[in-house]
């Protein structure tokens, strides 16, 4: 039997989880929106995709290729959000703030090196077979 106080924590779970979608694409809007840099990215996972269905990749392989594009996104939104919190600390020059903004762009162009070199591991064999059954 529910009680009136189990039928709020429900309700209450549930708008908590719906808020959590609603600032996640929030956020992803945003990223969208205003980073050159996401949407290229988001472009590039699109063309892995479409690759992946067109090669019939492994399921390893599509483990591996879509784990590096979504730690490349991942690190791209802390980038991000690292940026907006330097920004609304100062917007005037700071030695500290330059690093931590060095740092976010950093990991994101590693990740985004990281993922590009797998993808080539992943990708290469499959285009050498294709170019060997055409010539």
């Amino acid at each position: 039997m529910k009680t009136k106080k189990t039928e709020k924590k429900e309700v209450s779970l549930v708008r908590n989880v719906l808020n959590k979608c609603k600032y996640t694409s929030q956020g992803l809007a945003y990223c969208f929106k205003n980073e050159s840099s996401f949407l290229i990215e988001a472009i590039c996972a699109c063309l892995v995709i479409i690759m992946g269905v067109c090669f019939d990749i492994s399921f390893l392989e599509w483990v591996i290729s879509f784990g590096s594009l979504c730690l490349i996104t991942i690190i791209e939104l802390l980038n991000t959000a690292i940026e907006a919190v330097c920004d609304a600390v100062t917007l005037d020059y700071n030695e500290y703030i330059k690093v931590a903004k060095d740092c976010g762009s950093a990991a994101t162009g590693i990740m985004t090196v990281l993922a590009l070199i797998v993808n080539l591991i992943i990708f290469v064999p499959y285009f050498i077979k294709l170019f060997m059954t055409i010539f």
